[in-house]
C-alpha cells in the first residue's frame, strides 16, 4: 500500500511527514552541501555570518540548537534533471520565454518576484495582460529562494502566525500554513537577536508541516570564495546567486532567465516594477550596475555579478537566456496597459471607499506596504 502524502507540492511531488534523511545529503564530490542539516557543523561553528552560524554555537542553548538543525527534515524531492532559475531582470519582457521556463523539471524563482498570475494583478507592472505574462515569466513555481528578512514579512512568519507568547497571531501551531510552493531560506545573522535566533529558526524550520528549508551557509561561503573574493562593493551574494548555488546541487542542468549581463543598461532592473506606473520603484539596470557602491548600500556588486554569470555560461556551469533589451508594455493590448491616469483614478476612489467607511483599516494598510517593499526583496535583494 503506497504511503500517503502529507502534501503535494505545486509539481506533484508527494511529501511525506518527517521524510527520511539523506535525500539532500552532502555531494560525494566533497562540495558544500545544500541545506544546513547536511553542513559540517565544525566548519559551521568557525565562520561568523554569513558564512557560518557560529553566533548559534556559543551559550548554554548551543548544544539544543545544532542538534535542531541537525535533525531538520529534508524535502521529498532534492534533484531535478533541469531548472529554471527565473531572476527578477526586465530582459524578460517581451522575450517570450514562458513556455521554456514552465517546461522545466523545476522553476526557482527569487524572492516574492511575481510569475505570471501575480504580475497580471500589480498596478506597479506594466501591464496587466495575463496571457502576454504567461508567455514572458512563466506560471510554475516549484520553489522560492529569499534571504531570511523577505520571509519575515510573510504571514505565516512564527511571530505573525502564533498566539501569544510565541508570536502576535490567533494560531495554536504551524499546521494550516502554506505548503507551495516550497521554500529556500538564507539566513545572514544567526545569532541570540533577531529574524534567525535559534528560536525563530525552530518555529520556521523545525516542525512538522514547514515546507521551508534552511541553505548552508557554507553552500554560500563556498561560491563567495570561488567568484567573489575581494571584490569592492560586495559583501554577500545576491539573493538571485543563492538560487543559482542552490540550483548547482539540486539541478542536473541549470537555465537562467531574467539575469543581467551588463548589455541593456536603459532595461528595466525588475520586470514588475517597469513601465509608466513604476514611478520611484522603478529603476533602470545602469543604475544598479555601475561603479557607485551605495546603489545596493554595498551589498551587492552588479557589475561583477554580470562578469561571474558569463563566465559560468561560457563554462557550461549554466545555460543563460539573457532575453531583451525591451521594457515597458512588451506587446500587451493597448486597453490592459497600466498608465499613471489610470493609478491616479484609483487612488482617488481609494479615498473616498475610505471616507464612506469602506476603506482599509491602518493595520491593513501597513501591512500592504510592508508586502508591496518585499515584493522582490530590498532594492539590492530583487536580482536581475
Amino acid at each position: 500500500m503506497a504511503s500517503q502524502c502529507h502534501f503535494h507540492d505545486s509539481d506533484g511531488n508527494c511529501n511525506q511527514p518527517w521524510a527520511s534523511r539523506g535525500v539532500c545529503a552532502a555531494p560525494a564530490d566533497g562540495s558544500a552541501a545544500a541545506l544546513v542539516q547536511h553542513a559540517d557543523q565544525r566548519q559551521l561553528c568557525e565562520h561568523n555570518p554569513p558564512h557560518g552560524f557560529r553566533g548559534l554555537c556559543k551559550g548554554p542553548e548551543a548544544a539544543a540548537t545544532l542538534k535542531m538543525l541537525r535533525e531538520l527534515r529534508d524535502p521529498a524531492v532534492c534533484h531535478y534533471p533541469t531548472c529554471a532559475v527565473v531572476g527578477s531582470g526586465g530582459g524578460l519582457l517581451g522575450a517570450r520565454h514562458g513556455a521554456e521556463i514552465d517546461a522545466h523539471s523545476a522553476v526557482i524563482r527569487i524572492n516574492l518576484a511575481p510569475d505570471a498570475e501575480m504580475a497580471a494583478q500589480s498596478k506597479y507592472a506594466p501591464h496587466r495582460h495575463l496571457s502576454t505574462w504567461e508567455q514572458d515569466v512563466g506560471t510554475r513555481t516549484t520553489w522560492r529562494v529569499m534571504a531570511m528578512e523577505g520571509y519575515g514579512y510573510l504571514s505565516h512568519y512564527g511571530r505573525f502566525w502564533l498566539r501569544p507568547p510565541d508570536g502576535h497571531g490567533v494560531n495554536e501551531n504551524m499546521t494550516g500554513i502554506p505548503q507551495e510552493p516550497l521554500l529556500a531560506i538564507g539566513c545572514h545573522t544567526p545569532g541570540r537577536v533577531g529574524r534567525c535566533r535559534a528560536r525563530r529558526l525552530r518555529q520556521t524550520f523545525a516542525h512538522p508541516w514547514s515546507a521551508s528549508y534552511l541553505i548552508s551557509p557554507l553552500l554560500f561561503k563556498r561560491w563567495s570564495d570561488a567568484h567573489f573574493r575581494g571584490v569592492r562593493g560586495q559583501r554577500v551574494l545576491s539573493t538571485g546567486m543563492y538560487a543559482i548555488a542552490l540550483a548547482s546541487q539540486l539541478c542536473g542542468t541549470t537555465h537562467i532567465y531574467g539575469f543581467g549581463n551588463g548589455s541593456c543598461p536603459h532595461a528595466c532592473y525588475h520586470y514588475y516594477d517597469c513601465g509608466e506606473t513604476a514611478g520611484k520603484l522603478g529603476v533602470e539596470q545602469s543604475q544598479m550596475f555601475g561603479d557607485d557602491p551605495k546603489a545596493t548600500g554595498g551589498y551587492h556588486n552588479f557589475s561583477e555579478q554580470a562578469r561571474v554569470l558569463r563566465r559560468l555560461a561560457a563554462r557550461g556551469t549554466i545555460v543563460a537566456h539573457w532575453g531583451t533589451c525591451s521594457r515597458g508594455e512588451a506587446g500587451a493590448p493597448a486597453e490592459l496597459v497600466n498608465h499613471k491616469r489610470e493609478r491616479r483614478h484609483g487612488a482617488r476612489a481609494s479615498r473616498r471607499r475610505g471616507e464612506r467607511g469602506g476603506g482599509a483599516s491602518k493595520g491593513e494598510a501597513r501591512s500592504r506596504r510592508k508586502g508591496k517593499r518585499s515584493a522582490g526583496g530590498s532594492t539590492c535583494g530583487g536580482i536581475v
